[in-house]
């Protein structure tokens, strides 16, 4: 018994060497596509034909839209600045810093989700794979999900941009996070309301007295929320007013159940950044190569981050399906 446990330990270790190369490798991507996105907005002739062009935009809170016009090169800026700095406050929160791999030599067996920027990056992948594979299902039976408008490049990537921030605080920080804190009665337990929504179960877990903190009812007020947030999210897709066809009701709502684990369990920061990889870090790649270079990245993007996703899919399974009966 004890041989196939440190057979099984050694297997897990495998997996996470893997998964770290391949989770740095798309680190490194993000950051490409954080250089290329504001040259596609601003330097290239697409972005000149939107100078000082305005459109109109939403803030969501608890599921509900509220319009307000802007203008696209000024919003996408602005928003570019905190996805950049999101990005970088990631890297070194969580109970990780990825410094710290770096000097403890621990670089590639590391816990792929025990730095926010890693979990960022794993959760993202796993999603994708899900979604690929809802997505191929619906299609082998005829059920549509539609495509994005056909409009300027530099206009779409500046929209698709808006979404992961005013979203997320419309689905999950305000449907999650204010519901919970009145299921709680989070007051009661004098902890501060910023830190509780910012990150609700660490902040549990952290404040709270052993005594005090009920896993399994904070899973059950969470859980609900979480299922909620993530149908409201993949209805909002399918509106009268939506691009989008039924299918993608489907493939949102389960991307909006992780987005709600994410918040819940981790941080809004790291349910915001899945939703900007999935908007902006792709796209992105996309635009760039097939208006200016094809240098072949957006392919390689899609492998590693297939592959990641369905490395780290099976090393859950293997660590808490085989590692529970032993």
């Amino acid at each position: 018994m004890e041989d196939d446990g440190r057979k099984t330990v050694k297997v897990i270790k495998a997996f996470n060497i893997v998964a770290n190369l391949l989770i740095y490798f798309i680190a490194f991507t993000m950051i490409i596509s954080f250089i290329l996105g504001p040259y596609i907005v601003f330097n290239s002739s697409m972005g000149k034909e939107i100078i000082g062009k305005s459109s109109e935009f939403y803030i969501f809170f608890i599921g509900l839209a509220f319009p307000f016009k802007s203008n696209i090169q000024s919003l996408f800026i602005s928003e570019w600045v905190i996805y950049l700095s999101i990005y970088a406050l990631l890297a070194v929160t969580g109970k990780e810093q990825i410094s710290k791999f770096f000097k403890e030599k621990r670089i590639f067996v590391a816990d792929p989700f025990s730095n926010n920027l890693t979990t960022t990056i794993s959760i993202f992948s796993i999603t994708v794979v899900i979604v690929l594979v809802i997505d191929w299902i619906q299609y082998n039976v005829g059920i549509e999900t539609g495509s994005l408008p056909q409009m300027n490049p530099a206009e779409l990537l500046c929209i698709i941009s808006h979404a992961p921030l005013s979203e997320e605080i419309g689905f999950r920080l305000s449907l999650i996070g204010l519901f919970s804190i009145i299921f709680l009665r989070v007051w009661r337990k004098r902890l501060s309301f910023v830190d509780y929504l910012i990150s609700p179960i660490p902040t549990l877990r952290s404040r709270l007295k052993d005594t005090e903190y009920d896993e399994k009812r904070i899973q059950t007020i969470f859980l609900p929320l979480i299922l909620a947030s993530g149908t409201f999210f993949g209805l909002a897709h399918i509106m009268p007013s939506s691009v989008w066809e039924v299918g993608k009701a489907t493939e949102a709502a389960f991307a909006g159940i992780m987005l709600g684990v994410a918040y819940a369990y981790y941080n809004i920061g790291v349910a915001i950044l899945i939703h900007w990889a999935f908007n902006y870090y792709s796209n992105t790649l996309y635009i760039f190569e097939e208006n200016f270079v094809n240098i072949g990245l957006s392919s390689v993007m899609d492998v590693t981050i297939i592959l990641l996703g369905t490395i780290l899919l099976l090393r859950i399974i293997l660590a808490r399906v085989i590692l529970k009966k032993m």
